[in-house]
């Protein structure tokens, strides 16, 4: 965990139902931003209409029973699903100011995770020959993170409420779908998605020590549209 002298400030994003392509359109121009120091580092939180992204590490044979055109995105990791009852949180952060080091990232994403989870009462960890966060032998959550120039973006997705058949058209990283689960399966009753989401946000604030301010859309708008290039980084 990145423990450095002084508090850092970033900025979070919170942006509700996001359909997929358009999430990362912005994703691409804040990387544009901040890598010429426009903005601060920066996390979004949001939800997706039903999608399936494959990743940099995709097997064919794990999304081969789709009926639909997956996202084929520079991200790390194989094939998933995002959909309704989901927080997917991206990080669109400088690591050339928090380290360089992309394996102490990845393990601060996963550990704010299982620090928010323990607030609801669940035991989770990191996976030990799969990356994620684990409750009880199932998966509970997903990352995927892409570096250019140090700069990240992509980043962790947290089935709360999400319907886990919807997974059953994919090997989702690989794995059996019967692998996945939910905070709401764990707890056998439904989650307060916002509620999770301010406890998440609080334990980012700690894990990566910076303060994250809400920014809004409409304030980044302008400059996300001049740099995104017609979402091409």
């Amino acid at each position: 965990m990145t423990a450095p002298s002084d508090k850092l400030y970033g900025w979070v994003l919170e942006l509700g139902r996001v359909d997929y392509e358009k999430s990362l359109h912005w994703q691409r121009g804040l990387v544009k931003l901040r890598q010429e120091g426009m903005v601060r580092d920066t996390i979004i939180m949001l939800e997706h209409p039903p999608v399936v992204t494959v990743g940099r590490d995709g097997h064919e044979k794990n999304f081969a029973n789709l009926d639909i055109e997956p996202f084929f995105i520079e991200r790390g990791g194989d094939v998933t699903y995002h959909g309704p009852g989901q927080l997917v949180v991206y990080f669109v952060f400088n690591l050339a100011r928090r380290g360089r080091d992309i394996h102490v990232f990845l393990a601060n994403i996963q550990q704010g995770i299982i620090e928010a989870l323990k607030e609801f009462g669940v035991e989770a960890a990191m996976g030990d020959e799969h990356t994620g966060v684990w409750v009880a032998g199932k998966k509970i959550a997903s990352i995927g993170v892409a570096v250019k120039s140090w700069i990240t973006f992509h980043g962790a997705a947290i089935n709360l409420n999400t319907r886990l058949s919807d997974f059953d058209d994919i090997q989702p990283c690989g794995l059996d779908a019967g692998t996945m689960t939910s905070l709401r399966k764990v707890l056998g009753a439904s989650v307060d998605e916002n509620g999770f989401r301010q406890v998440l946000l609080g334990k980012y604030g700690t894990v990566f020590n910076t303060q994250f301010d809400p920014v809004t859309l409409e304030f980044l708008a302008e400059d996300i549209e001049s740099q995104a290039g017609g979402n091409v980084i």
